[in-house]
């Protein structure tokens, strides 16, 4: 059986090929009639699109590129299903390369997507990133679109939580049910997520007039070791915190794991929030109470905005994109 084309799409349709092909890319200048017509068409008649032929036309090889921390992490792995989701969808692959949080390796990674010839890159910047040349180099050859761990000096389209407002919320609850000295471990100093949430750690304090203590911060690494010695540094301390909250579930996790050789009852003794609500967080006993994201829409539209300025032929606006979170309650902070 031949291949369908967009020729026989038009024809059946009685329009011309060029309305197709931008109905097909969701061109905002063809109404929204034609393009459902058009749409479901391709559709019935299984249409798909000639990669080989598109790339010689476009100059293009109808493919993006991935750079991420670390695969190991759930979040990282659920937003690549949701970029291959878009990608797939919209006739792009999708090449994924980690830094395993290393700026080295991040620099690296960037230039093996130059040289690959990918159409754009999407990228999500490793904790001990602190550059960006090699970004900026990187706009100059290719649109990108960076989400979750993101810089205020690159200007680009953007994808994040709103993670001041998360923390507020993973705070508040812990004040609520009681907690009366609430600490923060937060990832490296220099990485715009701990900034953030660490913005909404204070005002959660402020708003119930608690004090803030710079004692009650510490830094740490993404790894559940570097997490239970900071927590340790806590615990044994002579007026320990009863509540914590930490920048992310596998922080938490190291947390959790400090507590149990301290034998410091969870909940009763200290209250635990994290952040990312990986599925492990449910599994654990007790179950960790933390702040869920839409992750699975961050990859999607992330994938969008990167496929959507790789097509466009107009002047580059950036697009900043945040969701909002939801704090899931369980055992770890569900004080009775």
């Amino acid at each position: 059986m031949e291949q369908i084309t967009i020729k026989d799409i038009a024809r059946l349709l009685n329009v011309s090929p060029s309305t197709v092909s931008r109905a097909l890319k969701r061109n905002p200048e063809i109404g929204e009639e034609t393009r459902q017509k058009v749409q479901e068409m391709a559709k019935r008649l299984n249409y798909q699109p000639n990669k080989a032929a598109l790339s010689l036309l476009q100059a293009r090889t109808r493919t993006i590129g991935v750079i991420v921390p670390n695969l190991g992490y759930n979040f990282f792995a659920q937003a690549l299903q949701g970029i291959e989701e878009e990608a797939s969808a919209r006739g792009y692959t999708m090449i994924a390369s980690q830094s395993m949080e290393s700026e080295e390796k991040e620099i690296r990674n960037v230039n093996d997507m130059k040289r690959s010839g990918v159409d754009g890159v999407l990228i999500s910047l490793a904790q001990h990133s602190r550059q960006t040349n090699h970004l900026l180099d990187l706009q100059t050859h290719m649109p990108m679109v960076m989400f979750d761990r993101v810089s205020d000096e690159i200007r680009c389209s953007k994808i994040f939580v709103n993670n001041i407002a998360g923390a507020f919320s993973a705070v508040e609850h812990l004040i609520k049910t009681g907690c009366r000295r609430i600490a923060y471990i937060a990832g490296p100093k220099e990485l715009l997520i701990s900034s953030r949430r660490k913005d909404g750690y204070n005002m959660a304090l402020y708003r119930h007039k608690r004090k803030v203590e710079d004692g009650l911060i510490v830094h740490c690494e993404f790894t559940a070791k570097s997490a239970e010695r900071a927590a340790m540094r806590l615990l044994k301390g002579k007026d320990r915190p009863d509540g914590i909250f930490a920048v992310s579930d596998r922080v938490a996790i190291g947390v959790m794991e400090a507590a149990r050789k301290l034998s410091i009852a969870i909940p009763d003794e200290l209250a635990i929030v994290g952040f990312n609500d990986e599925p492990v967080s449910a599994m654990i006993h007790p179950g960790l109470s933390s702040v869920r994201q839409p992750v699975l829409e961050m990859g999607r539209m992330a994938a969008r905005l990167l496929i959507d300025q790789i097509e466009s032929t107009g002047p580059f606006k950036p697009v900043i994109k945040s969701y909002m979170t939801r704090l899931i309650v369980r055992e770890s902070s569900r004080r009775k």
